[in-house]
């Protein structure tokens, strides 16, 4: 089922409900001093606009002022919203992959990117691998010729590009014998996040709470940031940070979203997003803003510069959680549990269209060529158009999909619960090739040069090519 921006799911009728509904509330909130960060509306999708003196802090933002009817263009701006200008980002350099799904709006395309259309019948199989003391969650980064990756034994390691029998060089610690290892690093807990590079340093979160800044060429610390952690539940930084002008912006499952000063570890301000276990997945940031899903209900568009909230999005009813979201030409794509995609407004948050899926969906969408790639737990890989959400194609995994595709050459790259890394023709959803590895595969892949850089839950990283003959 596919609901559209226009359609509440119940009508005009309905709609005026709504309308009158939030109207009534956001009086009461003016008046009483409570949030509207609380419950989620018991019916249909919202968006409260952010007040104009709100600051940045832990205190939920309060809204004071609403909006009944249809707006113009000039009431498109949410109250005290101006979006900042375009932003110096992490983009993926020719025959690298520094972050998440390629690029800090988390897209996860590469147009002009080396791809692994190999032809008919070529076998793929692991070029090399290197096992690791424990299992890989997050996904790996590629930048130079070191591939930078994460375990919950908690190290953070750089291996070669060219991977065993290559000069490591740096550091010479190894986690695996015979591998061409450049450094590691004791992070003192797990890693479950995906290491970041920017400008020679990596950034990487860990399961106590820090985020932590190394040096790219030996991996010798710079400085860790601990997240408050001041509230019942974990306080971990589970995903990897986006970097833009002398900030690292990530979030944490205190249910925060900080921007630390990238020189000195410092932080800049925090935003208060809500949830148990807050904000997981990672942030995406683009045009000025950082964009984030929670464990409460909400999807977030924030000021990168002040902390401010712009706007947030309250999808249909029962919605418990927002993945990572994924920001192109002005639309943000974010999956939910218990199941469904939304397309948001990057500039006041209303809602474009939604689809329910056959499960939750985990998985951080990635968007080429007018079609919204990715997978759910149902075990789908699914391929949905940007304009309305209705399905191009569904392609069955061999198991729950939690990875977030990623699409280089016209292929559709994704990882399963089932151990499985496929290939699928962007097109129209047919399997080009599989790998079976021994452990789940719930990372987003990295391809480079040909190559498929993946980690598994049994512990270790591959390099995926084709076969030599």
């Amino acid at each position: 089922m596919v609901r559209g921006a226009d359609d509440d799911g119940g009508g005009p009728e309905r709609s005026r409900r709504r309308v009158l509904r939030q109207g009534l509330a956001v009086g009461a909130g003016a008046l009483s001093g409570c949030s509207l960060f609380g419950d989620a509306p018991d019916d249909g999708a919202s968006v409260t606009p952010a007040p104009a003196d709100d600051a940045a802090t832990d205190a939920p933002v309060e809204t004071t002022t609403g909006r009944s009817g249809p707006r113009d263009a000039t009431e498109r701006t949410p109250t005290g919203a101006t979006p900042t200008e375009t932003r110096t980002v992490t983009p993926a350099p020719a025959g690298g992959w520094p972050v998440v799904q390629a690029d800090d709006a988390h897209t996860g395309w590469l147009p002009d990117g080396a791809g692994t259309d190999f032809g008919v019948g070529t076998p793929v199989e692991p070029a090399w691998s290197a096992d690791l003391d424990g299992a890989v969650r997050g996904s790996v980064t590629v930048v130079g010729a070191s591939v930078y990756v994460g375990s919950e034994a908690g190290t953070v390691t750089a291996l070669s590009v060219s991977g065993p029998g290559s000069s490591g060089g740096g550091d010479p610690r190894s986690p695996a014998e015979g591998t061409a290892v450049r450094w590691t690093h004791e992070a003192g807990a797990a890693v479950r996040a995906t290491p970041t590079v920017a400008d020679g340093v990596v950034y990487c979160g860990d399961e106590s709470g820090a985020l932590t800044a190394l040096e790219a060429s030996d991996g010798r610390e710079r400085w860790s940031f601990a997240v408050a952690g001041d509230r019942a539940g974990p306080s971990a930084v589970r995903s990897g940070p986006v970097v833009a002008d002398g900030v690292a912006y990530v979030g944490a499952t205190d249910g925060r979203v900080y921007a630390v000063d990238a020189a000195d570890g410092s932080e800049r301000w925090r935003y208060d997003a809500g949830g148990f276990l807050g904000v997981v997945a990672p942030v995406a940031l683009a045009d000025g803003r950082v964009f984030a899903g929670s464990y409460a209900g909400r999807l977030h568009a924030v000021d990168a510069d002040t902390g401010r909230e712009a706007w947030h999005y309250v999808g249909p009813e029962g919605i418990r959680t927002w993945s990572g979201p994924t920001v192109a030409r002005g639309v943000v794509y974010a999956g939910a549990s218990p199941g469904g995609i939304a397309a948001v407004d990057a500039f006041d948050g209303t809602e474009r269209w939604y689809r329910e899926t056959d499960g939750p969906v985990f998985s951080s969408p990635a968007v080429a060529d007018g079609r919204v790639y990715v997978g759910s737990d149902g075990g789908s890989v699914l391929a949905l158009d940007t304009a309305d959400g209705s399905e191009r194609w569904r392609h069955e995994a061999d198991g729950p999909v939690k990875s977030s595709p990623v699409v280089v050459d016209g292929r559709v790259h994704v990882g399963s619960d089932g151990g499985s890394v496929l290939a699928l023709d962007a097109d129209d959803g047919s399997e080009r090739w599989r790998v079976a590895l021994d452990g789940r595969v719930t990372c987003s892949p990295a391809v480079v040069d040909g190559r498929v850089f993946v980690g598994d839950a049994a512990g270790t990283v591959y390099a995926l090519g084709a076969a030599e003959r």
